[in-house]
């Protein structure tokens, strides 16, 4: 039994922390800031993309 609850709780945890990193490369992506998806997009050589 306790060997059981000690592995819920691991893949919770797991779980919670897979959430946050991929929470975090989502802000990343998508920031919060009210500015456009255009002036965050890079191209392959790393220059902003003008439109």
């Amino acid at each position: 039994m306790r060997d059981m609850l000690k592995r819920i709780v691991l893949v919770v945890f797991v779980l919670l922390v897979l959430m946050a990193v991929s929470g975090y490369f989502y802000m990343q992506k998508h920031p919060m800031e009210g500015k456009t998806s255009a002036e965050k997009t890079l191209n392959i050589s790393g220059n902003k993309v003008t439109e």
